[in-house]
């Protein structure tokens, strides 16, 4: 079951594992182990349909000569989420169990010059976890409208914070806080695949 876990892991292999131990014990009860199986291969048939579907979608974009893929398109089916009917829960579990390690941990040393703007979007994004957590994974419009805005300045501050290797604790801290965001916004597109895309390019984080 390790075995398969590392193969095909949407939540990363700690993440997938956790979730699919809330089957029962993984070790000893041989019904969990199997309830688990059942899981992660429905998920990752859902997973294999969905890549199906984007090689075929790609091939005809070809053929009218649109040679890059969307990057929306290419950051959901990429990134961390579950596919399959299980996948509300199964982000709920792992937003739930990072939440308890990020609640707990300090706000990290940080250049003083980024402060105020990661201040800023720790203090937004982590208000839209908390309210996705209370309201059991029902998060509103316009929150979700938040996070969807303010990802790519989150995604680009971290790629900062992690090349150069200068700031593990700050890398680590809003590596945590960009997944759970990234598990919150892409089990929202789940649900609203024919959404038109936002536009700006503005963080509204309060």
């Amino acid at each position: 079951m390790r075995d398969a876990v590392g193969c095909y892991c949407p939540l990363g292999f700690h993440g997938t594992w956790s979730y699919l131990s809330t089957a029962g014990d993984l070790r000893t009860d041989e019904t969990a182990l199997l309830h688990a199986l059942e899981k992660l291969e429905a998920s990752r048939t859902v997973w294999l349909m969905e890549m199906e579907s984007f090689a075929d979608r790609r091939r005809a974009e070809k053929a009218r000569h649109q040679r890059t893929p969307r990057q929306a398109e290419v950051s959901y089916l990429l990134g961390w989420r579950w596919p399959g009917p299980d996948g509300k829960q199964a982000v709920l579990s792992e937003v739930r169990r990072l939440w308890a390690v990020h609640a707990r941990a300090p706000f990290p040393d940080v250049l003083a010059t980024d402060k105020g703007a990661l201040a800023e979007l720790d203090t937004g994004m982590a208000g839209c976890v908390s309210t996705y957590l209370a309201n059991n994974a029902d998060l509103d419009a316009g929150r979700q409208d938040i996070i969807a805005k303010c990802l790519p300045e989150l995604r680009r501050h971290v790629a900062q914070l992690g090349y150069p290797w200068t700031s593990p604790g700050a890398f680590a801290y809003f590596r945590l806080l960009l997944k759970m965001t990234e598990l919150i916004h892409n089990d929202s597109t789940r649900e609203t695949r024919g959404r038109p895309a936002l536009r700006t390019k503005t963080c509204p984080c309060p």
